[in-house]
């Protein structure tokens, strides 16, 4: 089995020695928010959720990134995102870790085969015609 791969929890992280190719895309996100999206060379991203525009632009900053996009995703980013292929260790954990591991469904008794019952209409048919 692949060994996990460690989700990163601050940007600082994301960014850590891997300025070349870097982007930040910053989208407004309900009433007052707004997403950092940062995208590497490869397409890989992650977003962090701040109080405003202006947070998420200091904080594109701060990280030393040059090319930062306000409001929505160019062209080029959206294709190096969608043509980002995941390692196979980021595979190795669920999508959603409070549900565990992906694996496969437990037997309800909703999932289990059933013997067929014949139909009310059929029985009564067959009390009819003996």
């Amino acid at each position: 089995m692949a060994a996990k791969e460690k989700r990163v929890s601050v940007p600082e992280e994301f960014v850590e020695g891997n300025l070349e190719g870097m982007e930040a895309v910053i989208i407004r996100i309900g009433a007052g928010d707004a997403q950092l999206v940062l995208v590497d060379g490869a397409g890989r991203w992650d977003r962090w959720v701040y109080h405003s525009v202006e947070a998420c632009t200091a904080k594109a900053e701060e990280l030393g990134i040059t090319e930062i996009h306000v409001g929505e995703y160019p062209e080029k980013t959206r294709v190096r995102i969608n043509s980002y292929q995941r390692t196979e260790a980021s595979y190795a954990k669920g999508a959603y870790p409070e549900q565990g591991e992906v694996g496969p469904v437990k037997p309800y008794p909703e999932n289990r085969p059933r013997p067929a019952e014949p139909l009310a209409e059929e029985e009564a048919e067959r009390e009819k015609n003996p």
